[in-house]
């Protein structure tokens, strides 16, 4: 047992302080669609609708009006991709760029850079990019706060700490699943609750019962971390491919309408996720984002990049494009578990409750470190240790209501939201009632 103990030290040591900061960020990202309404001065929308639908895609149809009204708003300006805007289906998003601009900003498909965004209904703009909000610095403060929750503000290097971090911290709470029987034990034996033992108390009852919780967001911090990096080698492969097969020659710049047609007939069993103008940023070359026919979230793999040379003579056209690799099957599930299983408001208060309480299980496990370490403490010990019957019970069951909780949500409609929200407060009360009884012992 003392090398487990051994182990689960030194992983924690490690990762504790990374984990901290990981859970307090994402508390706060948790609620970033939330916060950025609050910020322009508007009404929140539910997250749910971050999700692109099949039916949604059909907004491209909208694509040339917008785009007519757009040059006509910004003369001065190119328009670099067209896609729906994120957390607005039924609106289309245009990020433009100045036309006599040298370098483009980092960005991908329709995220990052200058935008304006159209609406089909009232066909008019109705924001952009640069509009003064009535809480200006909460853009800032939540994108650094992103960078440090996935990267650590270290750009492509950090995505590999990160995933290193996060399975060491799977590890550090796996070893101190094996030290929790021998635990509750030795705390039985104590007659008399001095502060440390207090303080035990409450590492093992929050960090016990949020052992799941925090597993499974390492777990599948990995397994995004791991994504991610997977993707930029495919999408990087992709690109060095086009290169030699669009060659040196320039794509004609067509309708949008015209160049969503060509890609649909050259890849019928697809649906179109982003598209990027030919222009002096991408060697004047088109570059569609394509998802699966049938696929809820096409945007979640950030989709198969098709790179095209388009002519008037629509029969000179070439396109270039790799299948994505055959083990990005599956990461959906992983990475839904992580981000999109939480789309309501009373879900993500739940989350947020569950993710405090992990913190607080974390915290208390470096004030006991501490203590231990630089403190003497004593508990008084009866002669005959009290026995603990049915030690795993509690914390099993909880964890299976919580894996629920996690899970049932991946087919999110009211009645899984509302057993989600059922199977994650539930444990909540089962903590509470274990504290009160722990402290009266």
């Amino acid at each position: 047992m003392s090398k487990i103990y051994n182990i689960h030290k030194w992983f924690s040591i490690v990762s504790v302080l990374f984990f901290l900061m990981f859970c307090i960020t994402g508390l706060i990202l948790m609620f970033r669609t939330e916060l950025n309404a609050w910020a322009q001065g508007g009404t929140f929308h539910s997250s749910s609708a971050m999700v692109m639908t099949q039916d949604e895609s059909f907004i491209f149809k909208y694509a040339d009006e917008g785009a007519l009204l757009v040059k006509k708003t910004y003369p001065s300006k190119d328009i670099l991709n067209i896609s729906p805007a994120m957390g607005h289906g039924d609106i289309l998003r245009y990020r433009i760029i100045d036309s006599s601009a040298t370098v483009a900003p980092p960005a991908r498909m329709g995220m990052g850079g200058d935008y304006a965004l159209y609406n089909p209904k009232t066909k008019s703009l109705i924001t952009t990019h640069h509009e003064t909000p009535a809480h200006p610095w909460v853009r800032s403060v939540l994108h650094t706060l992103h960078q440090l929750h996935t990267r650590l503000d270290l750009g492509k290097s950090g995505i590999y700490i990160v995933t290193i971090l996060s399975f060491i911290c799977g590890l550090s709470i796996i070893s101190g699943i094996f030290l929790y029987g021998p635990f509750r034990k030795s705390f039985a034996k104590s007659t008399v609750l001095s502060k440390y033992m207090k303080l035990s108390t409450l590492h093992r009852e929050f960090a016990m019962v949020s052992t799941v919780w925090g597993v499974i967001l390492c777990i599948t911090g990995v397994w995004i971390g791991g994504f991610f990096i997977a993707n930029d080698n495919y999408n990087a492969d992709v690109l060095y491919t086009a290169k030699q097969e669009l060659s040196a020659d320039q794509s004609d710049v067509l309708q949008p309408s015209e160049a969503i047609s060509r890609i649909m007939k050259a890849y019928p069993d697809r649906q179109l996720i982003s598209i990027d103008y030919p222009s002096k940023f991408n060697d004047y070359h088109y570059a569609f984002y394509l998802g699966a026919e049938n696929d809820d979230d096409p945007a979640m793999f950030l989709g198969q990049p098709v790179y095209a040379n388009l002519y008037t003579d629509s029969s000179k056209d070439i396109y270039s494009t790799k299948s994505i690799p055959w083990y990005f099957t599956g990461m959906t599930t992983m990475i839904n578990l992580h981000i999109h299983n939480h789309n309501t408001i009373e879900l993500k208060i739940l989350w947020a409750i569950w993710d405090i309480v992990l913190i607080i299980g974390i915290v208390t496990g470096i004030m006991m470190t501490i203590k231990k370490k630089f403190l003497k403490y004593s508990t008084s010990e009866s002669k005959t240790p009290t026995a603990i019957k049915h030690v795993w019970r509690a914390p099993i069951c909880c964890s299976i209501l919580l894996l629920l909780g996690l899970i049932v949500p991946l087919w999110s409609n009211p009645i899984t939201n509302l057993i989600a929200a059922i199977c994650l407060t539930v444990p909540l009360i089962v903590l509470f009632y274990s504290l009160i009884k722990g402290f009266n012992h």
